[in-house]
């Protein structure tokens, strides 16, 4: 099998305004249609059900569907996949428990959508971890870390195994928390509404597809790969990594550094701002850890893009 290993950068910036994604730029999401918080159109739907571990017991030889299991408390993992050549039509659980139950995360499979989804999440179900204690939550947590592949060119079978994103990337959101109801309200009587989660999906970051970038190859592109050299042009100090030459060895000299190498082969890199995050490769599997205190019931929708609507 061929390989190449697919590595990213950490931006030495924090984005403080948060910019829509080309990708999902279609229309605006200036008016939530339904009272409920989502908005319309057709849409996937998912289904994260938190169980208790000591009482369910799950069949294991069941796949498919729309529904996944996690623990009632505590964190289980997620695992959501895209394919660009897949042909699904439909949301799919391909392993609907997660580690507390067969001892690997959940994973699900969207289809592939080149614009990618809008996507919104609230949670339903039981409303209270019981009847004197405070209300269920739950808080999403996207690993920066996700795994990619491509096609290969020349084998219509085969791929091209880029490896482990060794390096993180950011998010436009880097958590997001639920309740199930407005902490205002009175005895758990109120509406929990949909709230939009698609920052967890948005991703900025560097792709690295020449393997000689990483000149120690220890798996990761920072500044200890920015070339030494004399950058401040002065022989009495040794050379450094300080690309940008601010005096200071950081992220931003890696940033500056890897700009110069695409502008001379775009081939190299690709940067990435705020990009869908199954748009960085052909098959993309990005993880995230579902931290849950008494939530019974996630729900999950993924609105394609192209499709979506915003109306009063």
């Amino acid at each position: 099998m061929h390989g190449k290993i697919l590595t990213t950068l950490m931006m030495a910036f924090v984005i403080s305004v948060l910019v829509a994604s080309p990708a999902l730029a279609a229309k605006q999401q200036n008016v939530i249609a339904l009272s409920n918080g989502f908005p319309s159109g057709e849409h996937f739907n998912l289904n994260v059900h938190g169980k208790d571990p000591a009482r369910f017991i799950p069949d294991l030889t069941v796949t498919g569907g729309n529904s996944v299991f996690v623990s009632l408390y505590g964190d289980s993992t997620l695992t959501f996949k895209s394919d660009k050549r897949g042909t699904i039509s439909e949301l799919t659980a391909l392993d609907p428990y997660a580690e507390a139950f067969d001892g690997t995360p959940a994973k699900v499979q969207l289809p592939y959508e080149t614009e990618g989804y809008y996507v919104f999440a609230r949670i339903l179900g039981k409303p209270n971890n019981g009847s004197n204690q405070e209300a269920s939550s739950i808080i999403l947590t996207p690993n920066s870390i996700p795994l990619a592949s491509n096609y290969d060119p020349a084998d219509s079978t085969g791929l091209l195994t880029l490896g482990l994103v060794a390096t993180s990337g950011t998010y436009e959101l880097d958590e997001q928390g639920l309740l199930r109801f407005d902490p205002n309200s009175v005895k758990g009587k109120g509406k929990s509404s949909a709230v939009d989660i698609t920052g967890l999906f948005l991703w900025t970051g560097w792709v690295i597809y020449d393997l000689s970038l990483d000149s120690n190859a220890d798996g990761v592109v920072d500044i200890n790969d920015v070339p030494l050299a004399d950058y401040d042009a002065d022989l009495t100090t040794p050379d450094n990594h300080d690309f940008n030459n601010d005096g200071v060895e950081d992220a931003a000299d890696t940033d500056a550094w890897l700009q110069s190498v695409v502008a001379s082969d775009p081939t190299k890199a690709t940067y990435f701002d705020n990009e869908w995050i199954f748009n960085i490769a052909d098959i993309v599997e990005q993880s995230q850890t579902i931290s849950n205190d008494g939530t019974r019931l996630l729900q999950i929708r993924f609105y394609p893009v192209d499709t979506t609507q915003f109306i009063r």
